[in-house]
C-alpha cells in the first residue's frame, strides 16, 4: 500500500514539476510579481466617480435654484 501512494506521490510531483531527477524545481516568483494588483486604478477611478457626481450634483443645485429666482 505504501507503494501505491510513492508512486502516486511521484507521478504528481513529475506532473507538476516539483522534481527532476531528486532536484527541486526553481522557486517560483512572489504572487504580486505574477499578478498585480489593480488597487490603485481602482482607487484612481473611484475618487474620479466622487468627484465627478459631486460637480454634478453642484451644477444641479445650481440649476435647481436659479430656477426659483424670481
Amino acid at each position: 500500500m505504501d507503494d501505491f501512494y510513492d508512486e502516486t506521490a511521484a507521478a504528481l510531483e513529475a506532473e507538476w514539476g516539483l522534481e527532476k531527477d531528486g532536484e527541486e524545481a526553481p522557486a517560483l516568483p512572489p504572487r504580486r510579481a505574477s499578478h498585480p494588483s489593480s488597487k490603485q486604478q481602482l482607487t484612481r477611478w473611484f475618487y474620479r466617480l466622487l468627484i465627478f457626481l459631486f460637480l454634478l450634483l453642484l451644477a444641479g443645485l445650481l440649476w435647481w435654484g436659479r430656477q426659483f429666482d424670481y
